[in-house]
């Protein structure tokens, strides 16, 4: 029970992908945060597209009983833009203004049909300073409201899934800023690439690859369906004693582009920063198909780290540690949803 008096607030972080949405409730009070629920659950898929979105997000939350009336939500894809600019010494109110034309050299929409916002991160020379920029086109946005509108529920924040990811580490871990550390999220339609020096945000890239295109290169080999290919993964590689799942013929040309995207990212960082990619942490649906991690170890000739974004929670009684420690790398989007004010 909490001590009477102490302000208790939940916060939900929902995750809304292409293969499967996810969940996590945390309670705030001033002591501790409180794991209180999460879930997942597979979004269905006809001709490539997902239907029945919305059903899928009200089952995920009736079903561990979670009944918020706003969340916190991520976006991601081709509809959001990142970028890193330099721009001269101003103020937040000038700056604001400026964005509106600096923003037709940096994004591929126009101007007049995105959301934008930005964020000063520092001078890297006098009389200039480094800003995040992004911008995310209206309709998309737009879709994401009303799709939680016809739920009952609002919006308090969105969030874009690579600082989601951030977000959730740094809530509890110190970040070396004398080298790059490197996130790398493996999803289903994507994999996200964010490097940063301390708490402050260096370069994100959208990579788009991810687990669907393993399982595409398997159906096609092996002549069965994407979703035949899914199940078929874990029946040949996914139990002990079993094949590495990138070892598959057909298999290496997509881990091998992969790797090459990724490495690419650290060099432009590399490049840019002029300071190496130190550490490197992992998270993701994708990461758990076997292999996967080794062979872009292997390919990059460096050690990517696991972490768990819900460790280090206080988990409700409801909740098994070993549960979570089995599923938590899944999670770190929501998590660090969930973690936004």
């Amino acid at each position: 029970m909490f001590k009477f008096g102490k302000k208790v607030r939940e916060s939900v972080g929902l995750d809304i992908g292409s293969h499967s949405v996810k969940v996590v409730s945390i309670i705030k009070d001033a002591d501790k945060r409180i794991l209180s629920a999460y879930n997942i659950k597979k979004i269905q898929q006809e001709d490539g597209k997902a239907v029945k979105i919305g059903k899928v997000i009200k089952e995920t939350l009736e079903e561990v009983d979670i009944k918020p009336s706003q969340v916190n939500l991520s976006i991601s894809g081709a509809n959001v833009i990142v970028r890193f600019i330099t721009m001269p010494v101003m103020s937040k109110e000038h700056l604001e203004n400026a964005m509106v034309f600096e923003a037709e050299k940096y994004i591929p929409f126009n101007v007049n049909e995105v959301i934008m916002d930005f964020h000063i991160l520092g001078s890297p020379e006098k009389g200039q300073m480094n800003v995040l920029l992004a911008a995310a086109k209206k309709d998309y946005v737009q879709s994401q409201i009303e799709l939680m509108e016809k739920l009952g529920i609002g919006i308090n924040v969105i969030d874009v899934n690579a600082f989601a990811v951030f977000n959730a580490y740094a809530a509890f871990n110190p970040i070396s800023d004398e080298k790059g550390t490197a996130f790398v999220d493996f999803g289903y339609t994507q994999t996200n690439v964010l490097v940063t020096t301390g708490v402050i945000p260096r370069f994100m890239r959208l990579i788009q690859i991810g687990g669907k295109d393993i399982y595409a290169a398997l159906a096609e080999d092996a002549r069965i369906s994407a979703d035949e290919a899914e199940k078929k993964i874990f029946e040949l590689f996914g139990k002990e004693g079993g094949n590495d799942v990138v070892s598959y013929p057909a298999l290496t040309s997509v881990m091998d582009e992969l790797s090459k995207e990724i490495q690419l990212s650290y060099g432009y960082f590399e490049n840019k920063q002029a300071k190496p990619v130190g550490n490197t942490y992992y998270s993701g649906g994708m990461a758990y198909q076997p292999g996967v991690v080794s062979y872009c170890e292997k390919k990059l000739g460096i050690q990517m780290t696991s972490w768990n974004p819900m460790k280090s929670f206080v988990l409700a009684e409801s909740l098994s540690k070993e549960a979570v420690d089995t599923i938590g790398s899944q999670f770190a989007v929501p998590v660090g949803l969930a973690l936004r004010d």
